[in-house]
């Protein structure tokens, strides 16, 4: 009997000592488990999705001096008919909603920040054009969206809209290039108040592949329609684009 006493008092020594032995352990574990990880790793950013349409070149400095011109007597044509009461106004006045838009992402890309906004010229003859240009994620990219409001080949006066034509451009040395137009830093303008037009105006110019010239005027901040179809809004995103 007393040896078994004596064993069973071994055994329970012999507990308490691996015990004691294993607390330190567990209490290392338990810290290094419990330390935060090491700072100054950078989170890794989206991958940017490759744009699919190959986009037009850079137009050349003879190229753009000549597309100014052209939009200068445009813009002057225009003007004089407003002058004359041939159309009744043209353009908008400068939006500041646009302009505290533009300002914030100049912070982030100021490459894309001039181009920004909704554009427009529904003023004088049809075709009328229509222009969002949307900021991206991906730095120095924009998004355009495009349409057009022009006659029926069958009903005099009667109008319909066209697509809306989605592409995405990036801004490379000022210039906008996408698949289907161009444009340039050089190709914005703002036109002072007159007596013909009591406001400024501020336009923008594009050149598309066939060599066609449309000029817009700046209306307010770019916007995603919710009218939009589904297969729009799925390419908006999926190009990582802002409104």
């Amino acid at each position: 009997m007393p040896e078994e006493v004596n064993v069973k008092r071994l055994i329970s020594h012999t507990k308490w000592a691996i015990a004691l032995l294993l607390i330190p352990a567990v209490g290392t574990a338990i810290a290094c488990t419990n330390q935060p990880a090491e700072p100054g790793i950078p989170t890794p950013e989206p991958t940017p999705q490759p744009i699919d349409a190959p986009l037009l070149p850079p137009l050349s400095e003879a190229v753009l001096n000549q597309r100014q011109a052209e939009m200068q007597q445009w813009i002057q044509s225009d003007l004089d008919l407003v002058g004359l009461g041939k159309i009744g106004g043209m353009g908008s006045p400068i939006s500041p909603e646009l302009e505290a838009y533009r300002q914030t992402w100049a912070e982030i890309d100021p490459a894309v920040a001039p181009f920004l906004g909704t554009w427009a010229k529904e003023w004088n003859m049809l075709p009328h054009n229509f222009m969002t240009v949307f900021p991206s994620e991906v730095a120095g990219r924009v998004c355009l969206v495009r349409y057009r409001q022009q006659e029926t080949d069958t009903v005099p006066f009667e109008t319909y809209n066209t697509p809306l034509e989605f592409s995405v451009a990036q801004v490379v040395d000022g210039q906008l290039l996408a698949s289907n137009t161009q444009s340039a830093r050089s190709l914005i303008q703002r036109t002072p108040a007159s007596d013909y037009v009591p406001y400024d105006v501020e336009f923008l110019s594009t050149v598309d592949p066939d060599g066609s010239l449309r000029v817009y005027a700046s209306q307010r901040p770019p916007a995603v329609d919710p009218a939009w179809e589904p297969e729009l809004v799925e390419q908006f995103r999926a190009n990582q684009c802002r409104s």
